[in-house]
């Protein structure tokens, strides 16, 4: 009688714990987890140019995700959420420039600025802004509900 008990009560600890285990994994998992979305367009320039093949990307300053565009030919850019949904959760947002160069431009001023530029102080430093010859001193804000056209200007 004492084996079978045993052997009750280990598979019922097995499966609780189990149990728990898959209810904890899915915790943050939810769809309800995602910030109701903003549709977010917007420009990126340097020096009243259109600044062309850059990634774009917003991060916020609140509980959220990033999101993440990348400029055309007119340094037009559409944000996509984490999960690919289109937008960026609405509040503050540092926003980052990896890459890119003024429309037609022929020298190297006419790209990111370089580390160890005298554009230093707009590079970043946080290694979420990709690395060198990234811009990460903007800042924009998505206001739920609106049509958010960012314009982003270069320093």
């Amino acid at each position: 009688m004492t084996r079978i008990f045993d052997i009750h009560w280990n598979v019922s600890r097995f499966a609780t714990i189990a149990m728990l285990s898959i209810a904890t994994m899915t915790v943050g998992c939810a769809p309800n987890d995602k910030p109701d979305l903003a549709v977010v367009t917007g420009t990126l320039t340097k020096n009243n140019q259109p600044f062309v093949g850059a990634t774009v990307e917003f991060y916020p300053e609140q509980p959220g995700a990033a999101s993440y565009g990348i400029t055309d030919e007119e340094g037009r850019f559409t944000l996509s959420y984490s999960t690919g949904d289109p937008g960026a959760a609405p509040g503050k947002h540092t926003v980052h420039v990896i890459g890119g160069s003024v429309k037609g431009g022929s020298g190297a001023s006419d790209n990111v600025p370089a580390e160890g530029t005298d554009d230093a102080p707009a590079m970043a430093a946080s290694p979420l802004a990709g690395g060198p010859g990234a811009v990460a001193n903007l800042t924009a804000e998505v206001v739920e509900g609106e049509v958010n056209d960012i314009k982003l200007t270069i320093p």
